[in-house]
């Protein structure tokens, strides 16, 4: 509990004089350590590669599709909670009705997540993240940042990614057990992780197989998905603006 309120409260310190209408930075300016980003993308791209995908594929060869569609309905579900809050703190509260709902119904009735009930009953899943809590209440994003053997990201979302670990019902629901608790989060951590990425093995092969610069196409997607977050206080006009951290004077200082 107290490792959850020290993320939770990091990552609002650390937002917290960051907010501005203009949450987006323009796109020629979004990528000021593009050098560094690179070199870091290049070494992901060879840990999937040799490490990642080849997990995947032998999680196909020993799975079926049903079985491996159970395995992402059960993860989903237990993610249900950090969407259900969020969408509380975003003050969407018919949104966190249904998040609520499909979760009761999904772990009741669909024996733990494996089934989607609720989508059945027409209680869609929606996800939502502090990433885009953050972006709704004006935390400006800055900049794009590719970081060792994760997607990349922003400032931003990586602050929420740390923030979203307070709202994990798997942490909640072992902590006060030290003795089940880290077998527990590391045997889930690896069934999601080898789900999540046997879901996008796919698609960044197709990517890469598409793109002359693989780099430039993903960062060009992402930018393109997070210029769709708004902030709740600010018109169209002022969306297009970027807050820079101060990252920017520091890089002229150092030239």
């Amino acid at each position: 509990m107290k490792v959850a309120s020290e993320i939770v409260c990091l990552a609002a310190i650390v937002m917290l004089g960051a907010c501005s209408f203009d949450i987006h930075r323009a796109e020629n300016k979004a990528d000021p350590y593009e050098e560094m980003n690179r070199k870091i993308f290049a070494f992901n791209d060879k840990v999937y590669e040799s490490v990642y995908f080849p997990i995947a594929r032998g999680y196909r060869k020993i799975t079926t599709p049903s079985i491996r569609e159970r395995v992402s309905s059960f993860v989903a579900n237990v993610e249900e909670p950090i969407s259900t809050a969020n969408y509380l703190l975003q003050l969407k509260f018919k949104e966190t009705g249904i998040s609520v709902a499909r979760f009761a119904v999904n772990t009741t009735l669909g024996l733990g997540g494996l089934f989607d009930v609720a989508g059945g009953w027409g209680l869609n899943q929606a996800k939502t993240n502090m990433n885009q809590t953050l972006a709704g209440w004006c935390v400006a994003d800055g900049p794009y940042l590719v970081v060792p053997f994760v997607a990349p990201g922003n400032v931003r979302s990586f602050a929420g990614m740390l923030a979203d670990t307070a709202f994990d019902p798997v942490y909640w629901a072992t902590y006060k057990d030290a003795n089940i608790h880290d077998k527990i989060t590391y045997s889930y951590a690896a069934v999601k992780y080898t789900s999540k990425i046997d879901n996008l093995m796919d698609l960044y092969s197709s990517f890469k197989e598409d793109s002359v610069d693989l780099y430039a196409t993903l960062r060009s997607a992402y930018l393109q998905n997070q210029r769709k977050l708004r902030c709740r206080f600010a018109d169209d006009a002022e969306q297009d603006a970027h807050f820079d951290f101060d990252f920017d004077e520091d890089m002229d200082e150092e030239d």
